[in-house]
């Protein structure tokens, strides 16, 4: 983990998402059909439907983000023991941002016809095809998505 980043207090939830995870097991309790199809969307990406768009959507978050911050973008790939590590200069993760991350197929860009990348609101889920735990990490925290706990805590729901 890089020096710089400071992981928020124990039991803090900057970025909301004990009020996101229950929004969704609530909606999974009320139609379990509702579950059925998020699984089953998750599975065609990992089963490789978005597997090699995956460095093309990272980018294109990191575009969005230098967009949103101002800056110009910048991203940088590493691949070091097996791990992906996609670093970028834009705004910095905030709650909107993993709600965004969180949700599939929800885009706010699909209304804009002169994006090719990022309408479908696939992006982030593409690292799904290579990893069952993502993490995005930044300077004031970060946030953490694991297959094997969804499951224990959609078993106990």
């Amino acid at each position: 983990m890089s020096k710089f980043v400071r992981p928020a207090a124990e039991g803090a939830d900057p970025f909301g998402t004990a009020r996101l995870r229950r929004g969704v097991l609530d909606a999974w309790v009320t139609s379990p059909a509702r579950f059925r199809e998020d699984a089953n969307a998750e599975e065609d990406l990992v089963l490789g439907g978005y597997r090699d768009r995956l460095v093309v959507e990272l980018a294109q978050n990191a575009a969005d983000a230098a967009a949103r911050a101002g800056v110009p973008g910048r991203l940088r790939l590493t691949l070091r023991d097996g791990v992906l590590v996609a670093a970028n200069t834009g705004a910095p993760l905030d709650a909107a941002g993993v709600e965004s991350l969180s949700t599939l197929r929800a885009s706010a860009k699909r209304d804009a016809p002169d994006r090719a990348v990022g309408r479908f609101g696939v992006g982030f889920a593409a690292v799904l095809a290579v990893t069952d735990e993502p993490a995005v990490v930044g300077r004031h925290g970060g946030v953490r998505w694991s297959l094997a706990e969804a499951r224990g805590i959609a078993g106990d729901t």
